[in-house]
């Protein structure tokens, strides 16, 4: 008993003898947070919200003494050792990752790992479609919140407009967080990243105007120049025919494309936005539901399938049904930055 008291007290001891020697560390930090005017981190006790068990007494010590921050990169540190050893399963090292943000929600990194996390690693553990809209879900939400901490750089916006291009393929709420991103120096290749959300809503002018931006601003940007070829000679004939209102026309010219790649999504997606200006709404959804049945990672054809059969009553097979989080996302509706054009 007293030898285990003992080494209780000598373990307090070096927590306060941590602590002190990582003064100067910590003042460096509330420098930034206070002249720089960043906001505090979120309170401590808010972690009683996540299962704490990876939070050793040294750790737990720093944040209760105020040195958020320290503690903060110790549990980055538990979070790689847990990772690396491959002792840890995914929900503990998600809660790790949680736990650091609510520490210092001014550290990005931590932020994007855990919207990664949720989004793709544990979305791919399981095979239960509420599940997976659940933990999709709850990635989107991190990133939103870690933006909301972080409003003044690009790089949260682009993780969660990434997101949303990659994993949800919803490319209209891509477009507005891309465009977030842009109004703070960032590198040049969101701009085509925008351009290549509004060629597969499909919205050929908005992707050639940012297409011509990207090329304007670089005469070398290969995939711009390759890009707007390819809209110019595909699509955009029978666009400009949907455009003038000739819809019979404009759906034969893009059948003469799809003769030669009936399988490109794209195209596709332009003859059903052709049926869709038509007014044919049958047409349209059975050009959307072939897009579905031809990629199941066409998010976009599945929702646009869902929404028409709805409309139409439809009954759908339950393999062709979106799951929840396709139907109805949310997301703060950002305008385009007019100095992105």
């Amino acid at each position: 008993m007293k030898r285990q008291r003992g080494v209780q007290v000598i373990g307090w001891v070096l927590v306060v003898a941590l602590i002190a020697g990582l003064q100067p560390l910590n003042n460096s930090v509330e420098y930034d947070r206070i002249v720089l005017g960043m906001k505090t981190p979120t309170p401590l006790t808010r972690m009683v919200d996540f299962d704490p068990t990876a939070i050793t007494g040294v750790i737990m010590g720093a944040a209760l003494g105020g040195f958020q921050g320290i503690a903060a990169s110790m549990m980055w540190m538990k979070m790689e050792e847990l990772w690396d050893s491959g002792h840890g399963t995914w929900l503990a090292c998600l809660n790790v990752m949680r736990t650091v943000t609510l520490l210092d929600p001014h550290w990005l990194e931590p932020w994007k790992i855990l919207g990664w996390h949720l989004a793709y690693n544990l979305y791919v553990e399981t095979k239960d479609p509420a599940l997976q809209a659940e933990y999709l879900r709850k990635g989107l939400d991190a990133l939103k919140e870690g933006v909301s901490w972080n409003p003044n750089t690009y790089e949260l916006y682009f993780e969660l407009a990434w997101t949303y291009f990659d994993k949800v393929r919803d490319y209209e709420e891509a477009t507005k967080w891309f465009a977030a991103a842009i109004q703070f120096p960032h590198p040049e290749f969101i701009e085509r990243m925008i351009a290549h959300s509004y060629e597969r809503m499909p919205d050929l002018d908005r992707a050639l105007d940012w297409y011509d931006y990207c090329l304007k601003r670089n005469p070398n940007d290969r995939t711009a120049r390759g890009a707007i070829t390819t809209i110019r000679l595909r699509y955009l004939p029978a666009w400009r025919l949907m455009e003038e209102g000739k819809y019979d026309e404009a759906i034969k010219r893009i059948d003469q494309y799809l003769e030669v790649e009936p399988n490109s999504l794209i195209a596709l997606h332009v003859k059903a936005h052709i049926y869709e200006e038509a007014g044919k709404d049958r047409e349209a959804f059975d050009t959307w539901r072939l897009a579905a049945r031809l990629s199941a990672m066409d998010h976009q054809a599945r929702r646009k399938t869902n929404a028409l059969a709805a409309k139409l009553g439809i009954q759908l097979t339950p393999q062709e049904q979106a799951p929840s989080y396709l139907l109805q996302q949310e997301g703060q509706r950002l305008q385009v930055p007019a100095h992105g054009r």
